[in-house]
């Protein structure tokens, strides 16, 4: 009976040693979660202490500064630029009032109304622009080749130095006046007669 006693007393003790063990190990952890989190917001902390100090100092630093924040400032430019792109490749602007992404090309902000920028597109130096429908005309032709309009010669271009049109395969003659077009041309470049 005494063995039996001597049994139970050394198991419960070895049951009460595995409970206390296990508590100091959960308190460990939990504690030494608490110090991460601390560490985190010291970490943070750092960061916008050197955040403020270069946004403050970013002309006036000193030396031993000015590498790291001249790195700084060149990363941001490029990832200006890298965003710049992304909107080109999704057709978006951002809107300087509320941030968001706007289509390109719209008058004002979906998300806040604002005004857009309006953006003149680049005209290519061969073309001009139709003051009747807007399209691009070849320069050098006398009417629009898609509205039919007259086109406002440049000071500089006449008639005589306007390049001679290329024979084609892809040639329209005029049935009015027996001018050769291209197929592009929806009216005669010489009398503006609708073509075919």
């Amino acid at each position: 009976m005494a063995l039996f006693e001597s049994l139970t007393k050394k198991a419960a003790d070895a049951s009460a040693k595995a409970i206390q063990k296990t508590r100091e190990i959960s308190e460990v952890a939990r504690l030494n979660s608490m110090i991460s989190e601390e560490e985190k917001i010291i970490s943070n902390a750092y960061f916008q202490i050197g955040k403020l100090y270069a946004t403050i100092h970013a002309q006036d630093s000193e030396p031993e500064f000015m590498g790291m924040i001249g790195t700084i400032v060149d990363s941001d430019r490029k990832i200006q630029e890298y965003k710049r792109q992304i909107q080109d490749l999704k057709g978006v602007q951002r809107c300087e009032k509320c941030g968001a992404e706007v289509a390109r090309g719209v008058s004002f902000c979906s998300s806040c109304g604002a005004p857009m920028p309006v953006e003149s597109p680049k005209i290519p130096e061969d073309k001009m622009v139709c003051s009747a429908c807007g399209a691009l005309v070849k320069k050098g032709m006398r009417f629009c080749t898609s509205c039919g309009k007259p086109m406002e010669q440049e000071p500089s271009q006449s008639l005589e130095t306007a390049q001679p049109m290329e024979n084609t395969a892809t040639e329209r003659v005029c049935p009015a006046c027996g001018c050769k077009n291209t197929s592009e041309d929806a009216f005669c470049k010489e009398c503006g007669a609708k073509l075919g």
